[in-house]
């Protein structure tokens, strides 16, 4: 779309009253949906322009100029139509309107741009700043250490039980830390939010040549053996090659899921079972050894060894076990409740009953 002529640049920011040196955002109204900006910097919507048919998907889960807008923007925010110095709620009009003139839309103060991540980078920041809030300004990367893993398992919690709005509210809390962690390493100067965004978006371009380079594949199995053998390679650029191909495994991971990683990096150096039967041996022999231990150090052996077997049985089965011991235990509190409440319905209680009847009405319950 040219900007030539009247609608020139200089005339549309003389229009809106605004020096670009202050800093100025300007898109088309069909590009809205495609292009990141930041509502705490002046925005000039401009009319017509090309179809924005190109956008990546997914970037907003809204479609439509006005939805776009109100999801960044509250309802009661003035829109100025330049050409005739008109203010208008965003509420008050549609795709139509907008897309049919060219418009200013004035920044939003940083506390009030909730719905952007710039809005976010600039609440914790005053979070942290003197006249913040105290518990913010006394908080570390160590003494937020079991928040992150908090606000991981209830992430989780809200993918298996939870709403869309659930998940949406946990992601939030989640992406807090993150930024929080962020912030402190700011103001050491160590690294800051562009680093984070920087080191994760490279990484997976990175480790994606077969969408981002030249790299074919033939699937799923191919794309995790490219995945590690970019792994190792940057390990070895950053001079940890002599960790070992698990020398990467974060010490604080659950052990199950530090289990698997193993199993999983063992497979692509080529140490594993030609077919599954050998994994369902090794289960059955790790089992009978545990049958045989004695003392507690033999125990404490044995059952680790029945676990690390059996997470890789999960491995070849593509059943993740972390997930699936999370399915059992939450199954089984939920037969246990129903077993409650089946006694109460029958009028006695669970104290009073002998393990033989209430294993009766387990088995009830569990057939229902």
């Amino acid at each position: 779309m040219s900007v030539g002529g009247p609608r020139g640049v200089d005339g549309l920011l003389a229009a809106a009253g605004l020096d670009p040196a202050d800093g100025v955002q300007i898109v088309a109204a069909t590009r809205l949906a495609s292009v990141a900006f930041d509502p705490s910097i002046p925005l000039l919507i401009l009319r017509g322009g090309a179809s924005a048919g190109g956008s990546l998907p997914g970037r907003h889960a809204r479609s439509g100029v006005r939805d776009v807008l109100s999801s960044l923007y509250p309802d009661t925010h003035l829109l100025t139509r330049l050409s005739d110095g008109v203010t208008t709620p965003l509420e008050s009009l549609n795709d139509g309107e907008i897309a049919a003139d060219d418009w200013l839309l004035p920044p939003l103060d940083p506390v009030d741009n909730l719905a952007s991540p710039h809005g976010m980078a600039a609440i914790s920041a005053r979070l942290r700043a003197p006249d913040g809030c105290p518990w913010d300004r006394k908080q570390t990367h160590l003494t937020l250490r079991p928040y992150l893993l908090e606000e991981a398992y209830e992430t989780l919690d809200a993918i298996e039980n939870g709403t869309p709005a659930d998940l949406a509210e946990e992601l939030g809390d989640l992406l807090l830390q993150v930024i929080l962690h962020a912030q402190f390493a700011a103001e050491a100067g160590e690294f800051d939010l562009t680093d984070v965004y920087r080191s994760i978006a490279a990484k997976i371009v990175r480790r994606h040549p077969h969408v981002f380079g030249e790299v074919e594949v033939a699937g799923v199995e191919q794309v995790v053996s490219n995945w590690e053998t970019i792994k190792a390679g940057e390990r070895e650029e950053r001079g940890k090659q002599h960790d070992g191909a698990f020398g990467g495994i974060a010490r604080a991971l659950p052990a199950l899921a530090a289990s698997r990683e193993i199993q999983e990096r063992a497979s692509t150096l080529g140490w594993d079972w030609e077919a599954i039967g050998g994994v369902w041996e090794k289960v059955d022999e790790e089992l009978g050894e545990l049958r045989e231990a004695q003392a507690d150090d033999e125990l404490l052996h044995e059952l680790g060894d029945v676990l690390f077997a059996l997470v890789n049985l999960g491995r070849w089965m593509k059943v993740d076990p972390e997930e699936a011991l999370r399915a059992a235990n939450h199954r089984w509190v939920a037969r246990y409740r129903s077993v409650e409440a089946l006694a109460a319905e029958r009028g006695v209680h669970l104290d009073a009953l002998s393990l033989a009847e209430k294993d009766l009405l387990w088995d009830e319950v569990k057939q229902r």
